[in-house]
């Protein structure tokens, strides 16, 4: 499988989209476990709190209302009235004893604020290090001068109906803060590993999936190259008898003709066997072996020169530009090679009108050797560019039948252009002709 390119990248992609497609399932997953769980900690906060400043405010409102029953409230309650702001300071928490039995450093704070917002009394941590809050707002999260945050909640104080101050009720989060942040750097660490793990994932399961899809193609190729190798003697046999009966029938004008199309069409088969084995053998990387230093110049020059009595049958006019000034060379099997290049020539002959061009030219760069096959023929839309290196795919099939051709040519050109490491590009648009670019490696 990794020595066919259509199978490996095939692999490739299966891999790249179930690694893609699982990321983004695991990230979606981290991103909403992480927010459940930081919307279940800021539930499980503010339902203590709301339950703690109820309780308080149930206790609070009517001594507020009594202006004498404030001061035992306080004292009950250990506020500290602020009567002077200066000498506003905590002496301890409401709820600072079962904090503490609970081992949890968590600070509370407790403020009661008059109508005007101010502070009228308050205990737990110190109010210089708070800044006042707006009370329109029931929940809040304030940050003190250190960088603390406290979730809290303010509760409206009523004396006749009317507003008259207000209860504010904080806790420090500081402990969620940080188990937010050990959740995020876990989330943030464990991915790349398990994206690291899906990849291997993936690339082991593509290959498990694609293997009983390898398994067929090995067998219709194998069966490919054995009818195709087997065809070849009864082909021979039929062209040999075709042949003498040519040549021994009594009067050659009565069966002539019907011996002739019989003839042709045993070479028409012949050159398909012959086409089938040559891709079998590119398939399986039989050439390989084969390569050694090729000429282009000179390929190209004898090519151009073979070629010249179709063009001259076809009344097209086949030249050649060598646009560079030393011999260019590239390792592979000449033969397959001449193959390559004499396909796109021949369909560029059969596909240009009278009185039409044929020029190829030959240049290089730092790495690549590139050939140009330009003609001013009919040209290929647009639709069938994406097609037309398929097997057996035929843009005109009745001009293509004519001419007796297979729909294998330009297949054959682009599995010998990626056995020698190369492609083909191809640029054109209908009525304006084409221009099919080889390039090879040097």
């Amino acid at each position: 499988m990794k020595r066919n390119p259509i199978f490996s990248e095939t692999r490739w992609r299966l891999a790249a989209w179930y690694t893609l497609v699982m990321s983004s399932i695991l990230g979606l997953s981290g991103l909403g476990v992480y927010t459940v769980v930081a919307h279940t900690y800021y539930e499980t906060i503010d339902q203590g709190l709301q339950s703690v400043a109820k309780a308080l405010h149930k206790s609070i409102e009517p001594a507020w209302q009594q202006p004498g029953h404030l001061q035992e409230l306080a004292k009950e309650l250990s506020l500290e009235l602020c009567i002077n702001p200066t000498n506003c300071l905590p002496k301890t928490t409401i709820i600072q004893k079962p904090i503490e039995e609970a081992g949890n450093q968590v600070n509370y704070y407790i403020r009661l604020l008059d109508s005007s917002e101010k502070i009228f009394a308050s205990t737990g941590i110190q109010l210089d290090n708070l800044q006042i809050t707006l009370s329109s707002q029931r929940w809040q999260i304030v940050t003190d001068s250190f960088g603390v945050r406290y979730r809290q909640i303010t509760l409206p104080l009523y004396t006749q109906n009317q507003i008259s101050g207000y209860l504010q009720v904080a806790r420090s989060i500081t402990d969620l803060d940080q188990h937010l942040a050990y959740l995020r750097l876990t989330l943030i660490l464990g991915l790349p590993f398990s994206l690291i793990f899906v990849a291997l994932s993936s690339w082991w399961l593509a290959e498990r999936a694609m293997q009983p899809v390898y398994s067929s193609y090995q067998q219709m190729q194998q069966f490919t190259a054995d009818a195709a190798h087997e065809f070849r003697t009864p082909l021979a046999a039929m062209y040999s008898t075709i042949e003498a009966a040519i040549k021994l029938q009594p009067e050659p004008k009565s069966n002539n003709g019907t011996l002739d199309v019989l003839k042709r069409q045993n070479h028409r088969l012949s050159q398909l066997v012959g086409d089938l084995l040559l891709l079998t053998r590119i398939d399986q990387k039989q050439i390989t072996s084969e390569y050694q230093p090729c000429c282009l110049n000179d390929l190209i020059s004898d090519l151009i020169e073979e070629l010249a009595f179709l063009a001259v049958e076809n009344q097209v006019n086949l030249s050649g530009e060598m646009q560079v000034t030393k011999k260019v060379y590239v390792q592979g099997n000449e033969e397959q090679l001449y193959r390559l290049i004499s396909n796109l020539i021949i369909n560029a002959i059969q596909a240009t009108p009278s009185g039409g061009k044929v020029i190829i030219f030959l240049e290089d760069s730092e790495l690549y050797a590139l050939i140009k096959i330009q003609d001013t023929g009919i040209g290929i839309a647009l639709e069938h560019q994406q097609r037309i290196f398929d097997r057996f795919y035929r843009v005109d099939r009745d001009r293509s039948r004519s001419s007796g051709g297979s729909g294998l040519g330009l297949a054959i050109a682009l599995a010998i252009a990626q056995a020698h490491k190369g492609n083909i590009h191809v640029q054109s648009q209908s009525g304006l002709g084409s221009t099919f670019t080889i390039r090879l490696p040097l």
